[in-house]
């Protein structure tokens, strides 16, 4: 409704297109996205093509996902969140490697949600087994944000692990 009288409002197109994206609306999600995308202040594109991301992500193109959410990436390299949202398709792919690498570098950001970047670091390392390394990374989730319970909880399956396998 707000959209019919602020049709350029582009904080409430991005919205808009996030819940068309959730109801699977591939088609208006994309429309909202390239009428906002000309009309976005240049300090705001990041959040109009990372939206262009998660659309292509959840259509299954994980590659072209990946390029947007870098292209997010370099117009604001130090907010982590882009980097994760690249990593985490990128692992959905297969490159383990990739998705790691984006995960480090993620958590040397200043900027989003770091502890996420721990987070998934540590899943990533889980992959090929690298259950000491990736028993390090949990700590630093926590120290960012003590309530983070999943970390917490994916720590202590870790070190049970690394019990087991003693």
């Amino acid at each position: 409704r707000y959209l019919k009288d602020h049709p350029d409002h582009v904080p409430t197109l991005i919205r808009y297109a996030c819940n068309l994206i959730s109801l699977a609306q591939y088609s208006a999600a994309k429309a909202a996205l390239d009428h906002a995308q000309p009309i976005t202040p240049k300090k705001r594109l990041p959040l109009v093509i990372a939206q262009r991301g998660h659309l292509l992500e959840v259509q299954g193109d994980f590659t072209g996902a990946e390029e947007l959410f870098m292209q997010a990436h370099e117009l604001e390299p130090d907010y982590a969140s882009y980097l994760i949202y690249a990593g985490s398709v990128a692992f959905r792919k297969g490159d383990i490697g990739r998705a790691e690498a984006l995960a480090r570098k993620a958590t040397g950001c200043s900027d989003g949600c770091i502890e996420e970047a721990w987070f998934n670091l540590g899943g990533y390392l889980l992959s090929p087994q690298r259950y000491s390394e990736a028993a390090d990374c949990y700590p630093r989730a926590l120290v960012i944000d003590p309530n983070y319970e999943i970390a917490r909880k994916r720590l202590a399956d870790v070190e049970l692990i690394l019990n087991d396998n003693g």
